[in-house]
């Protein structure tokens, strides 16, 4: 976002060079916006201040598959600001997304039973993702292919036939807070030791994500009477689906089965405890190490 004292002149004046413009007023600003386009670009003009909205992978590659390396980074705002005719480097940052695509042997989906939840964030599983919420961001694995497809996004040649897990990491509020910084801008996205720490926070997340593990009967592993009923419940609660089951814990929770209220979330971190990849009764599934290992490929070379 650019305000008119850092535009240095008039805000209208980058409506030339923007396509499709409309005008809209509103009641509680008392403002008049037009809103026009260039590229993939939405830019939203008042008197006060100017807004950009668009992936900037798309408008410098013509495709957000594509991951935009720092140089690519920097020449994409010094490609904006010349066809904008705007002082871009001075812009705050308001939303910044950082992502990255993985071929996978098989289709994303059949990872997603092996991320568990991820401490502070809302777990939602959906046919072609798992989104995990909180207040400031929203960590993301989702079939890149298939948001394509339903998006009618053209899909280059050579991700023709893969499968394409894209994981990515969106900070949507308070960006200084979050980053430590007085303000974000251009200049900071594309400062490297900035751009480093960033995809280092984009690979934390991805590891503060409980990993399930895969469960078969171990004769091995069996000492005591308990042991065996743990095995038993493992396998249980692998076949009916941990998601399933905390959603029943919730619905005893709602039905006040319990006289403490503490037993519901002991309950659930038991059980997550049991199904964790860390579990002395686990074995780390194969999609799993495919996945882990690929991440961390990303994370040693995603200069």
């Amino acid at each position: 976002m650019l305000t008119r004292e850092q535009v240095g002149g008039s805000t209208w004046n980058c409506l030339p060079y923007l396509t499709n413009l409309s005008e809209t007023y509103h009641k509680d600003t008392g403002q008049t916006y037009i809103t026009g386009h260039r590229d993939n670009l939405r830019v939203s003009v008042s008197e006060r201040q100017i807004s950009i909205i668009g992936s900037l992978a798309k408008f410098f590659l013509g495709t957000n598959l594509h991951t935009l390396t720092l140089p690519d980074s920097s020449r994409a705002f010094e490609k904006m600001a010349d066809i904008l005719h705007l002082p871009i480097h001075k812009a705050e940052i308001r939303v910044i997304d950082i992502g990255h695509n993985i071929f996978t042997d098989y289709k994303p989906e059949r990872y997603y039973i092996n991320l568990g939840e991820s401490a502070g964030y809302n777990r939602l599983v959906q046919p072609k993702s798992i989104t995990y919420h909180t207040g400031k961001r929203k960590v993301k694995a989702y079939n890149k292919i298939a948001e394509c497809k339903k998006s009618r996004t053209l899909i280059p040649d050579v991700y023709a036939g893969k499968n394409v897990l894209r994981f990515e990491v969106c900070h949507t509020e308070r960006l200084p807070e979050q980053f430590n910084r007085a303000v974000i801008t251009p200049d900071t996205l594309t400062d490297e030791r900035f751009y480093m720490s960033m995809y280092d926070r984009w690979y934390k997340e991805y590891e503060a994500i409980e990993k399930i593990g895969l469960f078969n009967m171990d004769i091995s592993k069996i000492n005591t009477p308990k042991d065996y009923l743990d095995q038993l419940l493992i396998l249980a609660v692998q076949e009916k689906g941990l998601d399933n089951v905390l959603h029943h814990i919730e619905v005893m929770k709602e039905q006040k089965v319990f006289k403490h209220p503490a037993y519901y979330s002991n309950l659930k971190r038991d059980l997550k405890k049991l199904l964790s990849s860390n579990s002395p009764f686990a074995q780390e599934p194969e999609l799993l190490k495919e996945l882990n290992s690929k991440m961390e490929r990303v994370r040693r070379y995603y200069r």
